[in-house]
């Protein structure tokens, strides 16, 4: 399985979080921090919503490279996200031996099946496509 991990949290009124309101005491700091927990809220869903369509496009190119002899291999490719903490998390690829074989698939052997790295691939692809999706950072 691929892993991919954004921590996603600001700091405001000392405290660390994302989302919620806040305890401003004047009119111009209600309509500031109002814009401000606004502005962090959309960011957020924006990300969200990147990492879940990474999330697919790393299982639709996992599905896309992998080996077909009987199509276990791509019935089983999996994807997961978690975005309900201040880090944001996504992965795909095959749960750990299931297939039994998807490792030696995917990573080759000495004596005959050649690697196809097809997390290996995805996993670098969605990762360039979300860097520069964020600005590089």
């Amino acid at each position: 399985m691929a892993h991919i991990g954004i921590k996603y949290n600001y700091r405001f009124g000392g405290a660390q979080r994302y989302y919620g309101g806040g305890t401003p005491s004047g009119t111009f700091d209600v309509g500031l921090s109002a814009f401000v927990v606004d502005h962090l809220n959309k960011s957020r869903q924006r990300l969200v919503l990147d990492l879940s369509n990474a999330r697919r496009r790393g299982e639709a190119m996992v599905r896309a490279k992998s080996r077909v002899d009987t199509g276990r291999m791509k019935s089983q490719v999996r994807g997961t996200g978690d975005f309900g903490t201040d880090i944001l998390k996504i992965t795909f690829g095959w749960e750990y031996n299931e297939p039994l074989y998807a490792p030696f698939q995917e990573f080759g052997t000495r004596r005959g099946i050649e690697p196809m790295m097809a997390v290996f691939d995805a996993f670098n692809s969605v990762t360039a496509e979300l860097s520069a999706r964020l600005g590089g950072r």
